[in-house]
């Protein structure tokens, strides 16, 4: 049964609340103590759309992620407090269009409680970690996947006109979700004969996308030249092969993203393989994100949590005939990831505190001891489930 309308103000106000909660109880980094961390080269570009620098001096690949700081620059003249804001408003419209994307697919009340509950409360999630880390790009993030997600499966292409170089211009990984739309659009349609997708559109999202990137190198040039997406995405392929740990790092970072569920849903699609186009969509768009947490940065928890729209709408997608009392153990067993009595360390003073946070930073000792509760926990979970089916 479909949801009604109202739950969506239910949820924003869970959204605002948390905000303004974290905001008093989850101090911020320390950006001047920290050169390591992105916020200091977006404190860069928005001091040029301020007008308080007029060198854009810049590294790549931020150089060319100007939607947010262009953003901020228009509220107040402290920057964080700018952010903020800007955070504040995508936090809000996330929620938004999730909501829309969960209810158009039928999912359960339940489900709507679960995911809102988990990308709101968990500490690398919409609220937590942006309240420590207030000055980034990340944000919008979460609502143009949504939204993408969204308009593809209402077969609305005609906004990917604009979605497509709006949301490249607030970072470039976004161009990699059109170009794998028009190569699954083309095989689906030929397979299916049923002209679901509109190509030419799509191809047109893809010309508009590469276009803006273009232009944001042009009119924001690097202070100096660095790796392309390609080399970037082969350099940390071979420090994988070269680091085989990294590998359980990885899976370590997707189980703390995700927790059991992730595992769960993959063991529920091996028993349950068919062909579907939402599911595919959502199944390719999962593996991208799983994908670009390995390959595309250091970071990888970040990295994989920023894939929520599409990878906990994959999750719920796969789950949602579990029963209650199973949701509930799985809620349960999941909240120790969540860190949910904790504040985040700020790495300025406390620098092996915040990497004892992240699998890929942390000790190996402790990457696989995460790693082997999340798996222990999914097989638990799962034992009496039965073979095609998760309701009992």
């Amino acid at each position: 049964m479909r949801i009604k309308g109202y739950w969506l103000f239910v949820f924003l106000g869970l959204t605002l609340g948390a905000f303004f909660f974290y905001q008093k109880t989850q101090p911020s980094l320390s950006y001047d103590f920290a050169p390591q961390f992105d916020g200091n080269d977006y404190r860069n570009i928005y001091d040029y759309f301020k007008g308080y620098r007029e060198d854009y001096k810049v590294p790549h690949p931020f150089h060319q992620r100007v939607f947010v700081p262009l953003i901020a620059s228009v509220f107040g003249s402290d920057i964080i407090p700018s952010f903020q804001y800007v955070n504040l408003i995508f936090s809000l419209l996330s929620v938004a269009v999730l909501f829309l994307l969960w209810r158009d697919l039928g999912f359960e009340l339940k489900w709507f409680w679960t995911g809102f509950t988990w990308l709101i409360f968990h500490w690398t999630g919409m609220i937590r970690l942006n309240a420590f880390d207030p000055i980034t790009v990340d944000l919008p993030t979460y609502t143009f996947q949504a939204l993408f997600l969204w308009l593809v499966l209402k077969r609305k292409f005609i906004h990917l006109l604009w979605l497509a170089p709006l949301a490249t211009i607030q970072k470039e990984s976004f161009i990699a979700l059109p170009i794998i739309l028009f190569i699954y659009a083309v095989w689906h349609d030929r397979r299916t004969k049923e002209g679901f997708y509109n190509v030419p559109l799509i191809i047109a999202a893809i010309v508009l996308s590469v276009t803006a990137q273009y232009l944001a190198n042009f009119y924001f040039p690097p202070a100096e030249e660095g790796r392309g997406a390609f080399i970037t995405l082969a350099y940390h392929a071979k420090e994988a092969i070269l680091n085989p740990f990294e590998l359980v790092r990885w899976l370590a970072a997707m189980s703390m993203a995700f927790g059991p569920a992730l595992w769960l849903a993959f063991n529920h699609y091996r028993k349950t393989n068919r062909y579907d186009n939402t599911r595919n969509l959502l199944l390719m768009y999962s593996g991208l994100y799983l994908a670009f947490g390995i390959l595309a940065g250091g970071d990888m928890t970040r990295i994989i949590f920023l894939g929520f729209p599409f990878i906990a709408t994959w999750i719920i997608y796969e789950l949602q005939e579990i029963n209650r009392s199973k949701l509930i153990l799985l809620g349960l067993l999941s909240l120790p990831l969540t860190f949910i009595w904790k504040t985040i360390p700020d790495p300025a003073w406390q620098w092996e505190a915040w990497e004892s946070w992240y699998p890929e930073f942390m000790e190996s000792k402790m990457a696989l001891i995460f790693l082997a509760y999340v798996l222990i926990t999914s097989i638990l979970i799962n034992r009496n489930w039965p073979n095609s089916k998760l309701k009992n």
